[in-house]
């Protein structure tokens, strides 16, 4: 899965969400933390082509599509005027053991291709302490139980006062996104917002 046909690209289901707020995506993280922008690219459901898209990004090495999309979705902000938006853009980490075995961090390749259209630097602000258990098939409460405490803001000073895009592949429930913006904001970024290349419903 290299390259995605052009009538394949055409008929993704995006969100277009950078245009109008659509509520269920909004409202996974509304209420929880303070954020200026929640970014899905695209609508995600199971054995849908963003499952296969996903599936072949994270277990069958195709960093590549990651990159792809990201730039993909870059063009779509750029014509939605966030061209300036942010300072920098952050992807969620992997822990490393798993970054090792896996050769990437999907998120990365998805901001890296975000960064490259928007001109933006992507900055490893984050490490994750502790190699946690799967998010699948665990619930909101136990997601965010699971996700607790596990990661850290590696320089502070390197964030403080910048609007910060954190990115992730797929938000579910938004329990990684919420404790990866907590230290974000606890360090003392001026804005933060989301990012992702799929939002389940």
């Amino acid at each position: 899965m290299k390259h995605i046909c052009p009538t394949c690209q055409y008929e993704l289901p995006k969100t277009n969400n950078y245009k109008q707020e659509v509520p269920h995506i909004y409202q996974k993280l509304a209420g929880s933390i303070p954020f200026n922008h929640m970014l899905a690219y695209l609508h995600f459901q199971k054995k849908g082509i963003v499952q296969h898209i996903l599936h072949e990004l994270k277990y069958n090495h195709k960093e590549d599509v990651g990159v792809m999309m990201g730039r993909w979705y870059g063009h779509d902000l750029l014509l939605g005027g966030f061209a300036t938006e942010f300072d920098f853009i952050i992807p969620v980490p992997l822990h490393p053991s798993k970054q090792r075995k896996r050769g990437y961090n999907q998120s990365e390749a998805f901001a890296n291709g975000l960064s490259e259209v928007l001109k933006t630097d992507v900055y490893i602000g984050l490490k994750r302490v502790t190699a946690n258990e799967t998010q699948t098939r665990k619930s909101r409460a136990e997601r965010l139980d699971n996700v607790e405490a596990i990661f850290e803001v590696i320089n502070a000073s390197e964030v403080q006062e910048k609007r910060v895009l954190l990115v992730d592949d797929v938000i579910t429930t938004g329990a990684t996104l919420l404790a990866c913006g907590n230290v974000l904001i606890a360090a003392g970024v001026k804005e933060l917002s989301f990012g992702v290349l799929a939002s389940t419903y």
